[in-house]
């Protein structure tokens, strides 16, 4: 009886008389988006900030629209949902939840159909998969099937709304296969869109649809891929000459936007990509008696502009806890970076930026050369820490690493396609071509050349160069590139052939990534190549101009994702910038320190590019400047008595350098002799007679330097301790003033000089911390003395040197920078304008040799100097136990040393000043230019004779400084000293071999250097002892001393001063 009753029900719903109960006018609304690109939210990842669009603004709308027009809305989207922002890439690669967040968000909005686009299959297949079981939604699609043939997704959909039946298919662009081909193979087969519709439309017609909606993932223009053989990748044209014809057409894929297009009677439209807007159709129809059924009779196209459309609370709460998961793994810290990285003229002049993109492509790959472009001129990588988000906006694509075998001519073809995304110039014109996208314009690292902008597109390549020699049609080459540019996107139709060399699958942005967390704190001395410019001149003005901070909103930049120039806020101008050595003391070669983790740093020539990067990175005028104690303390630049270094120092291009305490190690001729040879000028504002009456005619106080049309005068200063931390006879006739009174003396006619003035001193600071310096009152000395006692700004920059420490501080209102010591550590100090005022801004950077290609030149000079000296520097000297390192109060390579003077003169006791021990030696096997680096000075031993009273003022001495640490080591005799106490009576007890004290009244011999016997150090009361010159150096003592020590040597562990109160009885 039920089953009766129910046939009968189902027998009148089939009459015509129920039939004739539908409405002869209907009313459909079809509200559409496309390349939502994981826009969720309406945030933006890359800058933590809001922004205008996504899903959750488009939430608010469709609300409104279903409260207004119930059962009438259909909601579809035209692909590219999965990828394209910090969001998409955090929940397809890292976090896996179910469902998806962005299938989540769309079946929350009740989606009804959606088609994929090419980005869809970024993360695989199965990802793609996944997202679709998991949608509430239908996925359709005509033309995507797997590799056996069969449909992947719906062909066609069926929607009644009311009355009304109506019908979805949709399509895919074919580039996908060129695209993601390596994705797609053996899975997933993409067919033409024009073969692929007449059928799905036919089907739809056979189903009785009432109105036929096609959302395509394809647009309107060229293909930017050769798609020969795949059919075009923008084909939404087609559409219009296909039988049957469908009513309306959504597209996507090109990030256009399009209110309505008729095209033989199809209507076209286009909401703008990241859910910017909202496409709305009313569609009206009306119901024909004779078929019962209905067609279109009007249609009415909107598109709702969602920047200023409030957020659906509901939606966003529902929402939250996805959003901020995504918003702290985008900020997460990955490493930092030093200025240098924007990309605001990357597509106008060589930058570290895309040179830092191309190095970490070409170094995975293995290739001589790298392309790479700068999707959005906007970002780059900001100075500080670096977060996943910044890496992300430099690189917003899910492309994969490859290598191609090119050849000459394949290269020169590669970079004149590139080069179109300039028009020839002309002045008044605009100068970038509007039909070629910006993020298809790629940079080559690896070779030279210039685009020449008067010239034709087609032959604007002149003096491409690879390694000096001209490229030729037929030389062969390696070149890094992406998947997409291998592939041909972009027009590269030229290396769709060439032979793929590389292809392990790795994805760019998480080799950036990797890379940026291997060097800690980018620098972009390590990847800055100057080899590509724009010319003429008045062209590349032209081109900078295109990108400075007046450049209108999306001028010229094309279209795609990140290609736009929206207005760019004035940031800060470097006006100068300034480059500071200090205290190289002959550190020609690199060297591994303690805290460096096992990579070298420094040497001349990595010197070399990290300057040249350094002063080309921030496209300003730069100058360069050295402290002063340039030459003496290796065996390498000591062989030549510090010719080889001031050589290196031209090559590096010093503009100006203060003449160091140690310029005079080797006498005043000889110092003389090397600033004949040097093209820069040794400055000394303070060196005078030795009556302070007037000044040598070498010791030049001040020098105007000009650079790039920028003044720069630059004050020399020589510390005021060099009379104790220099052989007497080596300045004799000398004295060294005041400094503050000298740079007075000469600052007014320097100030009416010149743009600028700098304060070059070879005179320090010592700070709490030696990692460089925190707050002013952490610092003290000379330099800070210095400072204090100049007027408020009165100097631009202060370049101090000696300490062989990092300090960067602003003293009295003038920075101070001082860069450690044996190029450990460069200077970069820019004197901006900022906001209309000047400001200053500074940093010290680490040299690492890793980072750059160390210039060959010096790198060949630097070999030929070794080999001279390598038969002496090589000669093994002994092996340690243990690292023996300048560490704490006292420590055993300064008792080492003092135990070796003491038996090289066979004295009653030694004395060794700590200044003079100059380095750390490691365990293990050491040689004879190792322990050069301790005790580079060559000073000859001395036997003094002396009271028991001047070697107990000696000792105390030792004991007499205000941090209440010895300043020497001793050998023959302990001593206990109370800190407290007033320098020269802190010493309480003293003990010799003997057991008994030092004898006020006796007679003691005692073995010190030549420097100190001349009253060195301070050790004045040394200078009229009786002494006998031993003929050996403190070298030679301590390296014979090692010699009849028990290997591994193991250096003394007593302790010889005791900084309490002496024992009891002694």
């Amino acid at each position: 009886m039920l089953l009766l009753s129910a046939l009968l029900l189902a027998l009148q719903a089939s009459t015509p008389a129920a039939a004739k109960q539908a409405p002869d006018t209907a009313h459909i609304v079809v509200v559409a988006t496309t390349d939502v690109h994981g826009r969720v939210m309406g945030w933006d990842y890359v800058r933590d900030a809001a922004a205008p669009g996504g899903l959750s603004r488009a939430a608010t709308a469709i609300e409104t629209l279903r409260s207004r027009y119930p059962g009438q809305v259909v909601l579809l989207d035209a692909g590219d949902l999965l990828q394209g922002n910090p969001f998409a890439v955090y929940y397809g690669r890292y976090d896996k939840r179910q469902p998806q967040p962005i299938v989540d968000a769309m079946n929350y909005l009740q989606y009804d159909a959606v088609t994929p686009g090419n980005h869809d299959f970024d993360f695989g297949v199965d990802f793609l998969r996944r997202a679709a079981s998991q949608a509430t939604y239908r996925y359709v699609s005509a033309n995507v099937t797997d590799d056996s043939g069969k449909a992947m997704f719906a062909t066609t959909v069926v929607f009644p709304r009311g009355a009304v039946k109506v019908g979805i298919t949709g399509f895919t662009t074919p580039s996908v296969m060129v695209s993601d081909k390596w994705l797609l193979a053996g899975r997933a087969r993409v067919r033409r869109i024009a073969e692929a519709a007449p059928a799905a439309l036919t089907t739809l017609e056979r189903q009785g649809v009432d109105l036929k909606i096609v959302v395509i993932h394809s647009g309107f223009g060229e293909s930017y891929y050769d798609t020969t053989g795949v059919g075009p990748e923008n084909d939404a044209g087609a559409l219009a000459a296909v039988t049957p014809k469908p009513d309306l057409v959504i597209v996507g894929h090109t990030h256009r936007e399009m209110r309505d297009s008729v095209i033989n009677g199809v209507h076209f439209v286009q909401p703008k990509n990241w859910v910017q807007s909202l496409a709305v159709v009313h569609i009206s129809l009306a119901r024909d008696p004779s078929t019962n059924r209905y067609r279109v009779t009007g249609v009415r196209s909107d598109l709702i502009q969602l920047g200023n459309v409030a957020e659906s609370p509901r939606y966003v709460q529902r929402f939250s806890a996805a959003h901020q998961a995504a918003r702290l793994w985008a900020g997460t810290a990955i490493g930092s970076a030093a200025p240098g990285f924007d990309a605001r003229y990357a597509r106008a002049q060589d930058t570290p930026f895309l040179d830092f993109v191309n190095e970490v492509q070409r170094r995975r790959a293995g290739a001589q050369l790298s392309a790479a472009a700068a999707y959005d001129v906007q970002l780059g990588l900001p100075e500080g820490d670096v977060h996943q988000r910044d890496v992300y906006g430099i690189y917003p694509y899910e492309n994969v690493l490859r290598a191609v075998k090119i050849s000459g001519q394949q290269l020169r073809e590669y970079l004149e396609h590139s080069a179109r995304y300039f028009r020839s110039y002309q002045a008044g014109t605009t100068i970038l071509n509007d039909s070629f996208p910006g993020y298809n314009y790629d940079v080559v690292s690896g070779v030279v050349y210039n685009i020449d902008l008067s010239r034709p597109a087609g032959l604007r390549i002149r003096g491409l160069a690879y390694n000096g020699k001209i490229v030729q049609p037929t030389d062969s080459f390696v070149m890094a590139l992406n998947n997409y540019r291998q592939v041909g996107g972009g027009g590269y139709d030229m290396v769709t052939r060439a032979p793929v060399v590389y292809d392990k699958g790795e994805d760019i942005r998480e080799l950036l990534v990797d890379e940026i967390k291997r060097a800690g704190t980018l620098q972009t001395a390590a990847y800055l190549r100057p080899s590509w410019a724009i010319i003429p001149d008045s062209a590349r003005a032209a081109a900078r101009a295109a990108f400075g901070p007046a450049a209108a909103a999306g001028a010229a930049a094309g279209a795609g994702a990140g290609a736009g120039i929206a207005t760019i806020p004035t940031r800060d101008s470097i006006l100068l910038r300034v480059l500071a050595l200090s205290d190289l003391h002959g550190q020609l070669e690199p060297r591994v320190w303690d805290w460096s983790g096992g990579r070298q740093v420094g040497g001349v020539a990595a010197l070399k590019p990290w300057l040249d990067s350094l002063a080309n990175a921030c496209g300003c005028t730069s100058v360069r400047l050295d402290a002063g104690d340039e030459m003496q303390g290796t065996a390498l630049s000591n062989a030549t008595f510090g010719r080889g270094t001031v050589a290196a120092l031209d090559e590096l291009g010093i503009d100006a350098a203060a003449i160091g305490n140690h310029e005079f190690d080797w006498s005043v001729d000889t110092l003389r002799a090397r600033m004949r040879e040097a093209k820069y000028p040794f400055l000394s504002a303070n060196i005078t007679n030795s009556g302070g009456t007037g000044r040598p005619d070498w010791a030049t106080p001040w020098k105007l330097v000009m650079k790039g049309g920028v003044k720069i005068a630059v004050i020399g200063l020589t510390t005021i301790e060099t009379p104790t931390s220099t052989a007497a006879r080596n300045i004799q006739g000398l004295a060294f003033g005041d400094e503050a009174q000298a740079v007075k003396r000469y600052l007014p006619e320097a100030r009416a000089a010149a743009d600028y003035v700098v304060v070059v001193a070879h005179a320090g600071a010592l700070c709490d911390s030696s990692a460089g310096g925190g707050t002013m009152a952490s610092c003290h000395g000379e330099i800070i003395d210095l400072a204090r006692q100049l007027d408020s700004g009165s100097v631009d920059l202060i370049v101090a040197g000696h300490t062989h420490i990092r300090v960067n501080e602003t003293v009295n209102g003038i920075p101070i920078i001082e860069a450690q010591s044996s190029a450990r550590s460069i200077g970069v100090v820019d004197l901006m304008r900022s906001g209309g005022r000047r400001a200053v801004r500074t940093q010290l950077v680490t040299p690492y040799v890793d980072q750059v290609r160390p210039d060959i030149a010096l790198t060949d000079a630097l070999n030929r100097q070794q080999q001279a000296v390598r038969n002496v520097t090589e000669r093994v000297v002994a092996v340690l136990r243990v690292p023996l390192k300048r560490e704490g109060d006292e420590y055993g390579l300064g008792r080492l040393i003092a135990d070796a003077q003491r038996a090289a003169g066979r004295a009653d006791v030694a004395i060794m000043n700590n200044g003079g021990i100059r380095a750390d030696l490691a365990e293990g096997t050491i040689n004879w230019g190792q322990v050069y680096q301790v005790q580079p000075f060559q000073n000859r031993l001395m036997r003094l004779t002396v009271k028991g009273s001047v070697l107990q003022e000696a000792l105390e001495h030792c004991v007499a400084g205000s941090d209440h640490i010895p300043d020497c080591h001793i050998a023959g005799v302990e001593v206990w000293y109370d800190a407290h106490r007033q320098p020269g009576s802190r010493i309480e007890r003293t003990r010799l071999p003997s057991g008994k004290g030092i004898d006020q009244g006796g007679t003691y011999t005692l073995v010190v250097s030549d420097f100190m016997a001349t009253g060195g150090s301070g050790f004045r009361m040394l200078a009229g002892a009786p002494r006998e010159d031993l003929d050996v150096v403190d070298i030679d003592a301590l390296t014979r001393y090692l010699g009849t020590l028990r290997t591994p040597v193991e250096a003394p562990n007593d302790v010889r001063f005791h900084g309490g109160a002496a024992p009891a009885g002694r």
